[in-house]
Formats: structure tokens, sequence, C-alpha cells
């Protein structure tokens, strides 16, 4: 006779099948198809009990199980007859195959590939909908549509219980769809960095970066935003087309007028240009959120721009050597500290008041020999102009010609400023002869 605790095993083992197919949203049919099973099981074990010898299991008692097939409605369920076997573990092995019921279960094709297995035919719509939305929101603009570039469908079909248990958590499904990967990492932005630090940081390209975080403005990293840093490879694009009405800038233009005040490579400003200003509707494509066609709807001209005019020198320059005469390093200002003793120190030039920006001019042809900061001289230059005559322009704010760059005599080689130590906008002006400073007042006069 079989004992009780082997049958008790047997009860157990198809409650919890029953448990499983109860949690299942599926036809009434699977449920009744489970039940039959369970009592068919308990009808073999019952036999079992009945017929068994002290010898052995008897070889004539054959179950029927249903062999759920995914074909169309019209064909008849496939029973098979199976044998029980001749020992317990035999009857359980048979129980379990008996009990591989198929559930109805929803899946995710992409190019005829099956990508994720889900529970229900919303959850599988969810899905598409959470892969969609990044690139739907945070924007104001008006989505006009929405589609899938490759061959997207949502497609039912039976499928057995352990199948559905392997398959992975929801979250998982769509991290791995939208970035063609597993992996996640993760970096929490600290104070004074950017899209380009962080990128340089983790040696990938900053527009990989962008496309890592569609959702989110560069420009508008916060202390604490955690950014992710897989580069996505989506497994599914996402298609937008969308319109948007913006104000843009429009550039000006540049033109260039001939002047024989200034030398050839001189330029000047005669007068200033301004950007217009344009209202733009346009449709805009977008895959996953990287812009890659824009058409031009309509366009109205808010301000017209205003072309910039170029004055160009065609005088020809004096020679890039020194005359043995200096002129002065600015056109205008006005002397505010002399050659000499100062403050109980010995002022080594000449100090020229004028404005931030004005137009610092060789004083004779020659070489630059320094063009940098020198210590309280600020933004410095240094012009060697031969038989050991030097001349030195201090605090710019600008400076215009490298080292090793041959000027002429008049030629512009730095703005003006207020850098280095200074007490106000103004040039210091030096004259050095055999490397001494010599007053400039004995060449130049303010």
């Amino acid at each position: 006779m079989i004992n009780q605790e082997d049958f008790n095993k047997v009860k157990k083992n198809i409650k919890k099948y029953l448990d499983k197919i109860k949690n299942i949203k599926g036809s009434k049919i699977l449920i009744a198809s489970a039940i039959i099973i369970s009592m068919l099981f308990i009808t073999v074990f019952l036999t079992y009990d009945n017929k068994s010898k002290d010898n052995g299991l008897t070889s004539g008692i054959k179950v029927e199980s249903f062999n759920v097939k995914n074909n169309s409605s019209n064909k008849k369920d496939l029973m098979e007859p199976k044998k029980i076997p001749k020992d317990i573990a035999g009857v359980k092995n048979d129980v379990d195959e008996i009990l591989k019921v198929k559930i109805p279960v929803y899946t995710l094709n992409v190019n005829g590939e099956e990508l994720a297995v889900l529970k229900t035919k919303s959850e599988a719509q969810k899905l598409l909908d959470d892969i969609v939305k990044p690139f739907i929101e945070g924007e104001e603009v008006r989505i006009e549509e929405v589609r899938f570039k490759e061959d997207v469908k949502i497609t039912g079909r039976l499928g057995s219980l352990d199948e559905f248990e392997e398959n992975r958590e929801y979250e998982e499904v769509l991290h791995y769809i939208t970035k063609g990967t597993s992996e996640t990492k993760i970096h929490k932005v600290e104070k004074g960095e950017n899209y380009w630090a962080i990128a340089q940081k983790y040696n990938i390209k900053p527009e990989d970066l962008i496309k890592a975080n569609p959702g989110v403005k560069p420009e508008t990293l916060q202390i604490g935003q955690e950014i992710s840093l897989v580069v996505p490879k989506p497994l599914i694009t996402v298609v937008t087309t969308e319109i948007k009405e913006y104000e843009e800038n429009i550039a000006f233009e540049t033109e260039y007028e001939d002047t024989n005040v200034l030398y050839k490579g001189e330029y000047r400003v005669k007068k200033a240009g301004e950007k217009g200003e344009r209202q733009v509707k346009a449709r805009i494509v977008k895959e996953n959120g990287i812009e890659t066609n824009r058409d031009i709807l309509e366009e109205n001209i808010i301000k017209n721009p205003i072309t910039k005019v170029v004055l160009k020198g065609t005088k020809n320059p004096p020679p890039k050597i020194g005359t043995g005469k200096l002129a002065k390093p600015t056109s205008r200002g006005v002397l505010t500290s002399p050659f000499g003793m100062r403050w109980g120190r010995r002022h080594s030039g000449i100090d020229i008041g004028i404005p931030i920006g004005t137009d610092v001019k060789a004083a004779d042809g020659g070489k630059v020999i320094f063009s940098g900061t020198k210590g309280g001289y600020g933004k410095c230059i240094i012009i060697d102009h031969g038989a050991n005559v030097q001349t030195l322009y201090a605090h710019n704010s600008k400076l215009l010609v490298k080292k090793g760059t041959k000027v002429f005599k008049g030629q512009t080689i730095a703005k003006s400023g207020n850098t280095g130590r200074s007490t106000g906008p103004h040039l210091h002006f030096e004259v050095r002869k055999n490397g001494t400073p010599v007053n400039p007042a004995k060449y130049v006069k303010y």
C-alpha cells in the first residue's frame, strides 16, 4: 500500500501549482483544466493505492494530460496518454510534467525578436509608454507624432509558469531596452562640475554623456544631481515629430571699407554690428531625443540685423626695424606720473592716463622679446628696437602680438588696461638703453 507520507507530499505539490494558477489573470478554461489535472492526479494515486501489491506497482494504469499548443482556437487540444512509472519518484516526475500548464503571456517583439515577456497586455503597453516618456516630457512643444523606428509589436501567446518565473523584473526589462545593457553607473554632481568636466573625468565624450541623460539639460546641472554614465545603445528608437515656436537671433553681416589712414593688416571698427531677432515655427524630428531634421514652417522678423562696418588699412607699413626715433605709444592721454623718485622709490618709466581699451602702439619698429604677464607690470610687452634700445608697455588689458613677432612703428600691439600693481587705468611706458631704464621724456612728449 502507498504510505500516507508520500501521498501528502503529492497533495502539497498539487496545491503549490494551483496557488500559482489562481494568481494569474487567465481564462476560466485554464483554471478548469488545472482542476481536472489535479483530480486526475489524485485518481492515479487512489488507483495506485488500491491496486498496488507488496511486490511493487502495476504497469497497466494510464493518465491523460492536456498538451496546450499555441494554435488557432478551432484546433482541439492534443491529448497524449502517459504511463505511470513503476516507483513513487517516477510518478512525481510525471506530475511535474502534467502540471506544466500553459498560461497567456504578452511579449514585446522588435524586428521579429522577442525582447521581453510580461504578465498582461496593459503591462506590455505600459512598457512602451515608459520607453517613450523621457522624449515627450519637459519641453513646451506640441508633439505631432510619436513612433518607433523599428517594427515593434505586442504579441499574445501561451507560455509556461517556469518561463514566466525566470523572466526579469519590469524595471530591469525597461533599463535593458532603453540602455541596451544591464549595466548601471551613476555620478553625483559635485560643486563646480559641468558636463565637460564629468566627461573628461570618466574619459567619455560630452555628447555621449548627453545621450545617456536625455531628460537632463546640461546647462541646469545641480549639486547632488545624479546622472548616468552608461552611454545608451537603445534596442528601440523613439522617433518624435514636434512643432516648436521659438525666438532666435539673426547674425549680422560684416562689410569692409579700405582706408589709407591705417597700415596694411590693421583694422578698425567704424560701425558696430547688431544681431537681429525673429520668431520661428518649426517642425523638428528627433530620434531618442537627438535632432535629425528641422523644417522651418513660418518665420517672422522682429528686428532686422545691423551690418558691421570695419575699416581695412591700405597704407604700406614702415620697415619692421628700429628707426632710432621713438614715437608716442598712444595717440592721446595725460601724463600722470613722471620718471624718477616717487613715494620713496624710483619710478622707472612714465604713466599715461587713458581709458581701458585704448590702442597701445609700438614706439618704433622691432622684435617682440616678451609678451605675457610680468609681476607688478601685469600684462606686458617688451620690444627690442636694435642698437641696445628696448621699450616696455605695461598694465594692458589685452595683448595683440606674441613673442617673436616683428612689428613696425605705430603698429597696435595691445589694449590699455589696469592689470598688475596699478592704481587706475593707465599705460606704464619705459625706455631702456643697454638694459637700464632712462627717462622716456627725452624721446616722447605728453
